[in-house]
């Protein structure tokens, strides 16, 4: 929720704009904000609370929260990200509304730097490349083209490569690998190419965009699909990231489109 807030007030990434709201009861307050971008079709909404969360407290104010910027209301369904709890009681509000609408569903797990890891990495040498290598930030044309390849949003993809931060790593002019960030501040998208791989290029693009958004006082974080065992291991053990816990165990947090079903339109 920060990142948004924070890119809002300094104008970091202008096609996107935030709207927030929230709301006390019972001693627990609740954020939600709703984020517009005009190269995406769909508004995203982020939610958390600060306090104890209380299911039905949290839809009283979720009512209101879409009420107030149309969710749910002829075509405009929303597409969340929050912690598993959330996406629970929306599945309750769409029931008791009569709602019919499709989820698309991914959960993560969610990895962020504390104080300590970013005093680390905020000067950190992480040694010399392989020979032939080199990382600098995606600036050319066909940096940008192989990154979007296909991408519907590409100029979404575009922006978002320019204004937050990315990097490639190169072999001479030839892309090996790249890092990119999305609109809510979490690194997404790192990929090395096949034929570069088993050179710990990965780990390099990911300190070096660290390093960039410490400077940019972002602090480094990102989600981890809950099904990559693989990169959920390789990550607990780098030791770069904590995962965040509550009560010793990791939150799931979703990343939920919803989109109209066929008998979509009854609630009102």
């Amino acid at each position: 929720m920060y990142h948004p807030i924070q890119f809002e007030i300094n104008g970091t990434f202008p096609t996107t704009k935030t709207a927030l709201y929230s709301k006390n009861l019972n001693g627990t307050t609740y954020w939600m904000a709703n984020m517009t971008n005009v190269y995406e079709k769909k508004d995203r909404q982020i939610l958390t609370h600060d306090g104890k969360f209380r299911e039905e407290d949290f839809l009283a104010v979720f009512d209101e929260f879409c009420k107030a910027n149309g969710l749910f209301a002829g075509s405009k369904t929303p597409s969340t990200v929050a912690e598993k709890c959330y996406t629970k009681a929306i599945e309750k509000y769409m029931t008791k509304n009569k709602i019919a609408a499709q989820v698309q569903n991914k959960s993560s797990h969610f990895f962020a730097m504390n104080e300590s890891q970013m005093f680390k990495y905020r000067h950190y040498n992480d040694g010399e490349l392989p020979d032939g290598y080199s990382i600098n930030i995606p600036d050319s044309v066909e940096d940008v083209s192989q990154i979007v390849g296909s991408s519907i949003n590409a100029k979404l993809v575009e922006e978002k490569l320019r204004r937050f931060p990315s990097l490639c790593v190169r072999k001479g002019d030839e892309l090996a690998g790249f890092i990119s960030s999305e609109t809510h501040g979490a690194f997404a998208h790192l990929h090395v190419f096949q034929s570069h791989r088993g050179k710990n290029l990965g780990e390099k693009l990911e300190i070096g965009a660290s390093k960039m958004a410490i400077e940019n006082g972002i602090r480094p974080c990102k989600f981890i699909d809950t099904t990559n065992s693989f990169f959920l291991e390789k990550a607990k053990k780098s030791k770069m990231m904590d995962v965040v816990e509550a009560n010793g165990t990791p939150l799931v947090f979703d990343q939920n489109v919803y989109s109209p079903a066929s008998n979509y339109g009854a609630y009102q």
